[in-house]
């Protein structure tokens, strides 16, 4: 048995047809909370299958029990990662990624590689680089490699700290300049 060295996964995400709905379910029925809402995403230099894409995303993280969450709702039908994804099924939210933040990323890039992992959409953010493989062995579900910053870092410590304790009121909360 080959065995690679353990890695942290931080975060369980899912792509969302209905960012909102989803969201009132998770926090009203699961406890998850509160979620905070991202301006639609800006992404620079990103690529889905080795093409450029500017796929405009509406994006929402909470934790619960120190586990992080993220939820993603596409707002076009360019071809990316989360529309490929969803696809025309019927779900409204599907289990989509686990995600590794890294302080070097380029080297645990390298490292996935010699695992087999596959890329399949890389670029970044106004917070750091992220990237998107899949595995012949993890079918179905991806791993996201996010670059560790301090800007990064920041937001998840404020998503962390008001998810400690979260008393269940204002489940739905715009993420403040951090």
């Amino acid at each position: 048995m080959d065995i690679t060295a353990p890695r942290r996964i931080t975060q369980l995400a899912f792509a969302s047809r209905d960012l909102d709905a989803s969201l009132r379910f998770y926090s009203r029925h699961l406890g998850i909370g509160p979620w905070f809402v991202l301006p639609i995403a800006r992404f620079s230099e990103t690529r889905f299958h080795g093409q450029p894409c500017a796929a405009q995303v509406r994006v929402a993280f909470a934790n619960s029990g120190g586990m992080e969450f993220e939820m993603v709702h596409q707002l076009d039908d360019t071809p990316s990662i989360w529309s490929h994804f969803l696809g025309n099924g019927p779900e409204r939210e599907r289990f989509h990624h686990v995600c590794e933040r890294t302080h070097d990323f380029t080297a645990s890039e390298q490292r996935l590689l010699a695992e087999g992992y596959a890329p399949v959409m890389q670029g970044a953010t106004v917070r750091g680089r992220f990237a998107y493989f899949t595995h012949a062995d993890m079918a179905g579900t991806y791993l996201e490699l996010l670059e560790s910053t301090p800007s990064r870092e920041a937001m998840y410590a404020h998503i962390l700290r008001h998810g400690q304790g979260w008393d269940g009121r204002e489940p739905i909360r715009p993420l403040p300049p951090l």
